[in-house]
């Protein structure tokens, strides 16, 4: 479904649009909802629009996934309820610098591993018994194998697998053989920035300026 986003538009001009539109194109408009403010991301159908009563409608945004991490989803919805408060330009530039200290201190957290594995955790649903993944090998796949080995438990289709990314050739464990210690923070990062740079890049955050410079991180956080 196509749709026309229109700025502080007046009723004639509402009713101009959809007169032109059915004489033109025989294509009957209405209008769908009315935002306070909306952000987009610049990818086609993503975008948050907040409405006159604070609620928010998030479209294709990867916070809001059903497996993203329980941390990166937090991440997103403090940022969500924070431009959900915004009434004014005003309000508006104040929610960007609390953004920027919400994700900072967040990014922190990661780089010092004082999240836990379930913050971390990857919860995908396993489609089919395990033996019926031949070409290929999901990263959910991989855990199961794993704790099927190494906890003689039997795994099939509908089972959840929770599982972090980890260093290594294997590159994820299930969080239930996991230690904190293991975990990629650099892979976790980058779900980071594409949680985020979508929203934020919308609004006039800049991610790599909030990250800092990350060849200079190695000196102040424990890898």
């Amino acid at each position: 479904t196509d749709s026309i986003f229109l700025h502080q538009p007046t009723q004639s001009q509402i009713k101009s649009l959809i007169d032109w539109s059915i004489s033109e194109f025989k294509i009957d408009l209405d209008v769908d909802k009315v935002y306070r403010y909306v952000t987009f991301s610049g990818l086609k159908k993503n975008y948050l629009g907040v409405f006159n009563d604070g609620s928010v409608d998030i479209k294709g945004l990867v916070g809001k996934k059903r497996n993203t991490p329980e941390f990166l989803k937090k991440l997103f919805m403090d940022v969500v309820e924070i431009l959900g408060k915004v009434q004014s330009p005003k309000d508006f530039e104040e929610a960007k610098m609390k953004i920027r200290s919400v994700v900072r201190d967040y990014y922190v957290k990661l780089k010092c591993r004082e999240l836990n594995l379930d913050d971390l955790a990857f919860k995908v649903k396993l489609s089919r018994d395990l033996d019926h993944y031949v070409k290929t090998t999901p990263q959910h796949v991989k855990a199961a194998k794993l704790l099927e080995k190494f906890q003689h438990r039997r795994l099939g289709a509908g089972d959840i697998i929770s599982y972090v990314k980890v260093k290594g050739e294997m590159g994820v464990k299930p969080i239930q053989l996991a230690r904190i210690d293991e975990v990629d923070v650099d892979k976790y990062i980058g779900h980071m920035e594409t949680t985020l740079r979508q929203i934020l890049e919308a609004i006039g955050i800049n991610l790599d300026e909030i990250f800092g410079v990350r060849s200079l991180d190695k000196f102040f956080f424990k890898k």
